[in-house]
């Protein structure tokens, strides 16, 4: 920890805040006794920097400050576990058309679930995994988006070809979509074997039957 990271989070501490409370009530004690402004201002400054001092020598200014930054951590780890919850949430509220996306989905929502129940119960956190599940909300979203344009160029039956030559444009569709699903699946895939495994590294277990379903789901 830096020196600048060190006194940001000392003053936001209990202990600094409550410092700075009493140097600057002092102050105001001071000045409205008849002192100058200034005289007040430098006497509030001049007792937090002693308090400071002070509380740096008993070390209570270091337990202070690592105290304070461990709460920021744990408050930091929270709010990305309740996105990850929250894009697992919609994830699973999804309609899916494509059964191979939604076996994968539904996959990866399991994992996701498990590994936000994990990360609270064991204290843990993980950025790379929680953008690996804000990563697979907004992959579905994209192809959900381009499920709907093609849904909208087949009402309106825009790009066809002319005459006979529509039904064979309508297959190249169809085999673009299919194309589009398995790829989408896949990646789903490889983003739950990749939450289940940092799952793995918090718990410190892997079940033989986690085991057997990721590798299957993997082939």
């Amino acid at each position: 920890m830096d020196i600048r990271a060190f006194g940001r989070a000392y003053a936001r501490s209990p202990l600094g805040i409550g410092s700075l409370l009493v140097a600057l009530a002092a102050g105001l004690v001071v000045f409205a006794r008849g002192a100058p402004l200034g005289l007040a201002l430098l006497l509030a400054f001049g007792l937090f920097l002693i308090f400071s001092v002070l509380a740096l020598a008993f070390g209570l200014g270091q337990k202070a400050a690592e105290g304070e930054l461990d709460r920021e951590r744990r408050s930091q780890a929270e709010n990305r576990l309740e996105e990850a919850a929250a894009a697992r949430a919609r994830l699973a509220s999804m309609r899916l058309s494509e059964d191979e996306v939604a076996k994968a989905r539904d996959f990866l929502v399991l994992e996701a679930g498990s590994y936000v129940e994990a990360c609270r119960r064991e204290g843990s956190y993980d950025p790379e995994t929680v953008e690996a599940v804000l990563d697979s909300l907004a992959l579905v979203d994209a192809w959900l988006k381009e499920e709907d344009e093609a849904s909208i160029e087949r009402r309106f039956d825009q790009g066809a070809a002319i005459g006979g030559d529509r039904e064979g444009a309508s297959a190249g569709r169809s085999q673009g979509k299919a194309a589009s699903a398995a790829t989408l699946a896949r990646a789903l895939r490889e983003k739950a074997a990749f939450v289940a495994g940092r799952r793995s590294a918090i718990t410190g277990e892997v079940s033989a039957t986690d085991r057997l379903e990721i590798e299957e789901e993997l082939k």
